[in-house]
């Protein structure tokens, strides 16, 4: 590990955006196609009749600077011993993704304000629905998810968090149109009707037991961590899990919403 501290690494071009761009397109991609009739017209109503949920998926990243207050938005940090999600404890102010999710979801549900702050919650809802699919997303708050945690991946230093957000997916994906319909197609009968069940507060302990579980789990001990083959391909495996997860349930959230 003195010999990787030691290279003069490169930095990878990271802006600490969850998924990246294209990971929020992919898992909107894989939702389309998993709404009702019904959904798809209440959606093109209010988005526009050729709008698609990957247009709307990135915008609530493109604002955080103009809007700074909704940085908080994205994630949700969840203490290491805690038996349990509460919201008391762990989202006081409301300012953490779930929180912002459900805001949104009952915005779009009801109906009741202006166009504008209706489609703006669409979109935050579209993009909060994914970030709460990236496990570092509801991960330790001594870290800041990960943020803190230095590694290097492929000879090129970044942080645990950059490389869960988008390092690695940017090397699994060429075609964003392809690779989400390769994830939607093997998706099976009985991996959509679980990942349908239970809602919010469950998926979002999901994330977090995933963080503890596989995330944050055979990490060297080393300041500056690098990642080897086996902790590479086990990350592969669930972030390529966890796009079609988030897929399945954002199309669950607008069903539930326009369709019943």
């Amino acid at each position: 590990m003195a010999a990787v501290a030691g290279l003069a690494v490169l930095c990878f071009p990271t802006v600490g955006l969850s998924w990246h761009n294209t990971g929020h397109r992919v898992i909107a991609r894989i939702a389309q196609q998993h709404l009702k009739p019904m959904t798809l017209r209440r959606f093109q109503i209010l988005a526009g009749k050729k709008a698609s949920l990957a247009d709307l998926a990135i915008w609530a990243d493109v604002i955080r600077d103009e809007q700074p207050e909704t940085k908080t938005w994205h994630y949700i940090n969840i203490l290491p011993e805690s038996p349990s999600l509460d919201l008391y404890r762990d989202c006081p102010d409301d300012n953490c993704l779930p929180a912002q999710l459900r805001r949104a979801i009952g915005i779009v549900r009801l109906g009741m304000r202006d166009e504008k702050e209706r489609l703006d919650s669409l979109r935050f809802l579209i993009h909060l629905a994914g970030d709460l699919h990236q496990p570092l997303h509801a991960g330790y708050p001594h870290d800041r998810g990960g943020n803190d945690i230095q590694i290097v991946f492929r000879g090129q230093q970044s942080t645990l968090h950059s490389f869960w957000d988008g390092d690695l997916l940017a090397t699994m994906i060429e075609d964003e149109a392809a690779y989400a319909d390769h994830l939607n197609q093997r998706i099976t009968f009985q991996q959509e009707k679980d990942w349908r069940r239970d809602y919010l507060r469950a998926w979002v302990w999901d994330a977090h037991r995933l963080a503890a579980e596989t995330v944050y789990r055979g990490l060297p001990p080393d300041d500056l961590k690098e990642l080897d083959d086996v902790y590479v391909d086990r990350a592969r495996a669930l972030i390529e899990e966890q796009l079609a997860k988030a897929g399945i349930r954002l199309a669950e959230i607008l069903n539930r919403i326009w369709a019943h």
